[in-house]
């Protein structure tokens, strides 16, 4: 179901009359809106700092209750504190109150822009996403500080492949699917399915380690010295080939203003990838696990993108829906799209092992 309303301004008003009174009783609160989606509201707090508040949860793994979304962000900025992989954590209100119903995040401000997929951007991502990936090898990093409060992926073809028919379920069942579109799901899945055997690769050539899994271009915050990642709601445990292939999924690069990823530029990314590992074993066994696995964030998110036409054109059809008219002419540009899409992916699916 879409989420709930929120009055920004009131929210904000709130907010400030709280900060001022528990944190800056002696200080000014300076309180800038600077992103609302459908999890969190982002305000700037005296221009060095942020506040996450955590406003609804379209994520089902946090059943409806938004302090386990601040909670759980919490718990990875703590894992991630020292890395300058992210946001620093600086504060936290992980349960609701009386006289502010929300909980958040305090964490400091990072100077940047969102990832354009310049080859300097896609150099520094690269190596944050190396960074992040080796960190389980580092002492002081060992996944069991997080395993408790972050899932764990195992079988990822398995898993990802089953979510994938999920998602087209919504579409290839409406009595106005397009027979087009319908031969497209069923021959990427088919495709798809054919290659689950490949999931022994990933046993082969172990490594487990925190993956983010949301490389929408707004979700980096780049500047001169690195890329960063920010908002880690959909952050698991499990192959670094899922955090890849995010980031190289047609579906999520053409987020960016439609934008199309030349495969030299996929293959300039792989290549800077793997040389920032700086470790030949590790490099070898992520591109085990990306030859069997990296494609199926991209059918995943395929699928989704078709379904969500069906549930998505329920919620927002009447334009009254906050940003309704907004969302639809996405869904509009995603169904004139899709045929790309889905040919890029099938590409992929019948050539898994790109030169990087």
């Amino acid at each position: 179901m879409p989420t709930q309303t929120i009055q920004l301004d009131r929210l904000q008003h709130q907010l400030g009359e709280h900060l001022q009174r528990t944190r800056f009783a002696n200080q000014s609160c300076h309180l800038e809106l600077l992103a609302h989606g459908e999890a969190n509201v982002i305000f700037r707090l005296n221009h060095t700092q942020l506040v996450r508040v955590a406003v609804n949860t379209p994520n089902q793994r946090f059943a409806g209750k938004i302090e386990r979304v601040t909670q759980f962000e919490q718990s990875i900025l703590q894992y991630l504190q020292g890395t300058g992989i992210g946001h620093q954590l600086q504060d936290a209100k992980p349960e609701p109150t009386a006289d502010f119903p929300y909980t958040y995040l305090i964490t400091n401000y990072l100077e940047g822009i969102a990832l354009n997929y310049s080859r300097s951007h896609l150099q520094q991502c690269a190596e944050t996403l190396a960074q992040l990936h080796r960190l389980p090898l580092e002492a002081g990093y060992e996944l069991d500080r997080i395993r408790s409060q972050v899932p764990v992926i195992d079988q990822p073809l398995t898993r990802f492949y089953q979510e994938a028919k999920d998602y087209a379920q919504p579409y290839l069942t409406a009595p106005d699917a397009e027979p087009e579109i319908i031969q497209m799901l069923e021959a990427v899945l088919h495709q798809a399915e054919q290659q689950l055997n490949a999931e022994s690769l990933l046993t082969d050539y172990p490594h487990c380690c925190l993956v983010h899994s949301d490389h929408t271009c707004e979700n980096w915050v780049i500047n001169d010295r690195q890329a960063y990642l920010i908002d880690w709601e959909w952050a698991e445990l499990g192959s670094p080939a899922g955090d890849l292939g995010h980031f190289l999924s047609p579906v999520t690069v053409r987020r960016c203003q439609g934008y199309h990823l030349p495969a030299s530029d996929r293959a300039f990314f792989l290549h800077h990838y793997y040389e920032a590992l700086e470790d030949a074993d590790l490099a070898d066994r992520i591109q085990h696990h990306f030859t069997a696995f990296g494609v199926f964030p991209a059918v995943r998110s395929l699928c989704w993108t078709a379904g969500y036409w069906i549930t998505a054109n329920r919620w927002y059809a009447d334009g009254n829906s906050p940003n309704g008219a907004e969302r639809m002419a996405r869904l509009q540009q995603s169904r004139q799209q899709f045929p790309e899409l889905w040919q890029e992916i099938m590409n992929w699916l019948n050539d898994p092992e790109p030169q990087a």
